[in-house]
């Protein structure tokens, strides 16, 4: 028989007492992705987060003059050069995405990982949530 993962919560909600659930409701409550967004600039490696988004920048900055120039060149070879620069600038800039999102993930899992902790931790000293 499979649950569904609100109806689980709603049971567990109604297994609990009413300051358990208040508790639960305050630690198990799923952030929105804007604040799993702005979790990346509070950790330890808020500086590396900065400094990709600044880079994605970089790189954008770099592929809009890369195909202002494409256009605007006349010769092959020069277009491919331009068009070689254009594809590793939006290259770059997928690998900036790629990265963030890998982070984002990073601190959801991390947040999972603590919420088992407490419970084993709950569980430990006698205590269910």
């Amino acid at each position: 028989m499979k649950f569904k993962s609100d109806q689980i919560d709603d049971m567990i909600r109604e297994a609990l007492t009413k300051e358990e659930a208040e508790i639960f409701d305050q630690v198990f409550d799923e952030p929105s992705i804007f604040e799993l967004v702005t979790s990346m600039f509070r950790g330890k490696m808020r500086y590396l987060a900065m400094l990709g988004i600044i880079m994605g920048f970089v790189f954008m900055a770099i592929g809009i003059f890369s195909a202002l120039r494409f256009v605007a060149v006349g010769t092959v070879p020069e277009m491919l050069r331009w068009g070689a620069l254009m594809f590793f600038a939006v290259f770059g800039i997928t690998l900036m995405k790629i990265w963030h999102w890998m982070e984002i993930q990073r601190y959801a899992l991390t947040r999972e990982i603590k919420r088992l902790e407490l419970q084993v931790a709950n569980l430990a000293a006698g205590r269910s949530t």
